[in-house]
């Protein structure tokens, strides 16, 4: 959000960092899954808004970013965070599964949970938790973070002219306003969600 407010909203660096930022973010529970930010970069590339080879660029470190960061609170506040999210059960559903498949296929999880929605959040968190080496972390996680964005920003690029009916908003305000839009909508969801049930206790 500071990029836009900082930088003009047709600048490509402000592109850069909008798609970064929401990637690091949906990394540690921005609830905007991973696939729609790389979908979007491509589908920007195409409208020619920014460059490809960038674009995957930044939305790898994107990726890579996040999970390092989930890596380090998994490791050195893996209790307190379990503490801190056990009031909410989707969020325990989510760390049982991290940990299920962690334990039943150990480090290897690393490589290949990332085309699973939800247990790619927690993977993170359980490798730093049960103290998986960082630098092996890392190199598989970047192994399985290139092909998956590579694959889902090509395959916006090049399906561009069929996201064109889906959508006429090629003005770039319009774009970065449907984001907004989006993620204030599924966050006012959940606040809605959650204080109904507190009063019921």
């Amino acid at each position: 959000m500071l990029a836009v407010i900082l930088l003009p909203l047709d600048s490509e660096a402000a592109l850069y960092l909008v798609l970064f930022g929401i990637l690091f973010f949906s990394g540690v529970g921005l609830p905007v899954p991973e696939e729609v930010t790389l979908l979007l970069g491509g589908y920007l590339a195409y409208l020619e808004f920014i460059d490809f080879w960038i674009t995957t660029y930044v939305l790898i470190a994107g990726i890579v970013a996040a999970d390092i960061l989930g890596y380090f609170l998994g490791r050195y506040a893996g209790q307190w965070l379990t503490d801190r999210i056990s009031r909410w059960d989707r969020a325990v559903l989510v760390l049982e599964w991290g940990k299920k498949y962690f334990v039943r296929h150990g480090e290897k999880v690393v490589l290949f949970s990332r085309p699973l929605l939800g247990v790619r959040v927690a993977v993170p968190i359980m490798a730093g938790h049960f103290r998986m080496n960082f630098v092996k972390f890392l190199l598989l996680d970047t192994i399985a973070a290139i092909p998956w964005t590579f694959l889902l920003v090509f395959l916006s690029f090049y399906l561009g002219s069929g996201l064109d009916l889906i959508t006429e908003a090629r003005e770039i305000k319009h774009i970065m306003f449907g984001i907004v839009l989006a993620v204030v909508a599924v966050l006012a969801v959940r606040f809605i969600r959650k204080y109904p049930a507190r009063e019921t206790k």
